[in-house]
């Protein structure tokens, strides 16, 4: 997708953003051009560099003259798992100072070899804190033929702990090997805490299942009984299972776009329903308590997608559904809380 200036309001601010697809209505634009590295000097002494920029060094960085070093921002590196035949440029000071330990002690003789990087990087946009480590889902399906990815939403402390605040977590993992690939976080809780234990879990080559037994620290001002990372590695699990069928909410929006003919089930109870809806015509609401009682009002031979404030009641739903002999159910992803579009309220 490409994006130009839009119109401006009359205090001169931006009002929008024209694409080649629509004109989109904005109160802010934040724009991220990237940054590419100056190896300029570097090709001048003929030393190797990637086609897209940065230079090649090896796990002692060392360039194609071994008696030439380089680190820091202007290389690419090596993923730490190394089945992944490809270089990546992630240009951060973290990275930067493990290179020149590396540095330093092949210099004095200790050959000690920087393994790689698993792409982990984290920022703060107003009171949203933003983390990734590991492939994006689509580099991961660049690379893997089998790859499933789940979206978890939820809080970061238990609901009865006054600084509790809502985290987003997506995972994506490989069906065959159930190894985990990525993990993105969004949300005001603790994110840094969760994106630590991935960029772990990434680094030691961990599947779901194993995060799933990890021995993380529980008390209530700390994370709730069951951790978001944790949550989101089980759901992810049961994804892979066949147990949960979950759809993320772009595959939600895209069927709606489409004029698809299927139910959305709001299962909250009615003062929620009441509180914030979607207001799309084909969603029917139905408590959870009552479901089994009036599933016999569903079609069976119509889609039916579940969802609630966090799809945790939508997951309980489509597994009574499914018991109900219902086939075509799933849930959506997340919920209303990583609902991406637009809500009634």
């Amino acid at each position: 997708m490409t994006a130009e200036a839009g119109s401006a309001g009359s205090n001169g601010k931006a009002a929008s953003v024209r694409t080649d697809r629509s004109n989109i209505p904005t109160d802010l634009v934040v724009i991220g051009v990237g940054v590419h590295p100056n190896d300029e000097l570097a090709r001048e002494a003929r030393l190797v560099c990637a086609p897209k920029g940065g230079i090649v060094i090896n796990e002692y960085c060392q360039t194609n003259d071994p008696d030439i070093y380089a680190g820091g921002d202007c290389v690419v590196n090596c993923h730490a798992d190394h089945t992944i035949q490809q270089t990546f440029f992630v240009p951060l000071g973290s990275t930067s100072n493990k290179h020149g330990r590396v540095i330093a002690d092949h210099i004095a003789g200790k050959s000690v070899p920087f393994r790689g990087i698993t792409l982990t990087g984290i920022c703060r946009a107003f009171n949203f804190t933003l983390g990734r480590t590991g492939l994006s889902e689509k580099q991961a399906k660049d690379l893997y033929p089998d790859v499933v990815t789940s979206i978890w939403a939820g809080p970061d402390m238990p609901h009865y702990i006054p600084q509790s605040k809502p985290l987003i977590i997506k995972m994506s993992a490989s069906k065959t090997s159930r190894k985990l690939l990525g993990v993105q976080i969004v949300g005001q809780g603790d994110a840094a805490k969760r994106l630590e234990t991935a960029a772990s879990a990434l680094y030691f080559g961990a599947t779901v299942d194993d995060i799933g037994n990890i021995d993380l620290g529980y008390a209530p001002p700390f994370s709730t009984p069951i951790d978001p990372i944790t949550a989101a590695a089980h759901v992810l699990a049961n994804k892979l299972d066949g147990i949960a069928k979950g759809l993320s909410p772009l595959a939600v929006k895209q069927r709606l776009d489409n004029g698809d003919d299927f139910i959305l089930l709001d299962v909250r109870t009615p003062l929620e329903y009441k509180m914030m809806r979607l207001r799309f015509g084909n969603v029917v609401h139905i408590p959870l308590g009552a479901l089994r009682e009036k599933a016999a009002e569903l079609p069976k031979d119509k889609d039916i997608v579940t969802f609630c404030k966090i799809s945790l009641r939508g997951y309980e739903a489509q597994l009574i559904l499914n018991a109900a002999g219902f086939e075509r159910v799933s849930y959506l992803e997340g919920g209303l809380v990583a609902w991406p579009f637009e809500i009634i309220s």
